[in-house]
Order: structure tokens, then sequence, then C-alpha cells
């Protein structure tokens, strides 16, 4: 391809992102692109249909699905624990913790390994799609009459083009009581029914 062919190209690409671009004589006249510092990027990743995301600073290392170790006594969303690089983690199944039944661990399935409070802990999820920036303004509260088993881990909606991504709070996906609970709950359900 020619350089000239090849710039063309460029251009056109350019100028079909839909944003206004700046001309030399702009750059004459002092024209200087803002950059904005407000932007916040997140892991944007499929659990079953839907879209999610965390922040990007919440996560260490995107890896595949590991061999774990069966932990006995926890909750069923804790798959047991998993040893990255000599680092020993509990791995948590992110759809049943949500309540959305079992992660697909197809060869898309991914695991992220995110860091919350000085630990680490490794979340299976279906399929990782990409890293997005989001604005404030393209981000919002949960609505309060959101009434389904998941409402509790959800941090805000936001939306991309026609895409809506669910983020998650991480501080309520991973909170030491609540797992507890269900763990010991799931233990007392075991002696009932056994």
């Amino acid at each position: 391809m020619s350089d000239e062919r090849q710039n063309r190209d460029l251009w056109q690409a350019l100028l079909s992102t839909g944003h206004e671009l700046a001309t030399e004589a702009d750059y004459e006249h002092g024209y200087r692109r803002e950059i904005r510092s407000d932007l916040r990027r997140y892991v944007t990743f499929y659990i079953g249909k839907e879209v999610y995301g965390l922040p990007i600073d919440a996560i260490v290392e995107i890896a595949k699905p590991f061999a774990t170790t069966l932990v006995p006594r926890t909750p069923e969303f804790l798959i047991g624990i998993g040893n990255v690089r000599g680092l020993v983690m509990p791995v948590i199944d992110l759809p049943t913790r949500l309540r959305m039944g079992r992660a697909e661990l197809s060869a898309e399935a991914r695991v992220l390994i995110v860091r919350h409070d000085g630990e680490n802990y490794a979340l299976i999820v279906d399929r990782v799609l990409e890293v997005l920036p989001l604005a404030p303004e393209d981000l919002e509260e949960a609505p309060g009459g959101i009434g389904s088993s998941k409402a509790e881990f959800i941090a805000a909606i936001g939306r991309d083009k026609k895409r809506l991504i669910i983020v998650l709070d991480l501080e309520t996906v991973l909170d030491i009581e609540s797992i507890i609970r269900d763990g010991l709950r799931r233990e007392k359900a075991g002696r009932l029914n056994g």
C-alpha cells in the first residue's frame, strides 16, 4: 500500500469517528486538544448475556482458568483456592455470587485477579470484552426499583453508545461477612437435609 493511500485511509478512519478534527490552521491559532482527566477506565466482561464492568485499577491480572483446591464448608460460589505464581487466593464463581447460575467454563472463560483490602481474589467470568473509558456523565446510580437478586452488587449503570454496562461494587461482591454468613447458611442447610 502506498504512503498516500495509507494516509488517506487513516484520515477517513479519523473522520468516521464523528469527532471534530483539528486542522493546521487551528494549531496556528493556539488550538489545544482537550484531554479529559475525569474519565475512568473499566474492564468489561460478559456474565451470561449481560455486560459488567470493574474499575481497571482493581484488576491485577486477567488469566485463563487454573486448578483450584476445594475448601470444605464454604459458600457455593467459592470454588476453592488457587495458586497463581506463588500467591494463594480464593477463587469465586462470579455468576454464582451474583445468583445467576454457574460460570460457563468455555474456552473464552477468564479469571479476573483483583486486589481488594490488601488481598487478591480470583473472579471467574464468562468472557472478557475490552477496557472502556467512561465519563462521569455516562454513569448513573443503580435505579432503586431494581428488584433482582443481584441489585445489592451494583455500583452504577454505565452507558456506552447503545450498550449498558453494569458496574459492580467490589466492596459488596467481596464482603467477607456476607461470604462467611453464606457458608454457615449452606453448612446448616446441609445438616438439615442430611
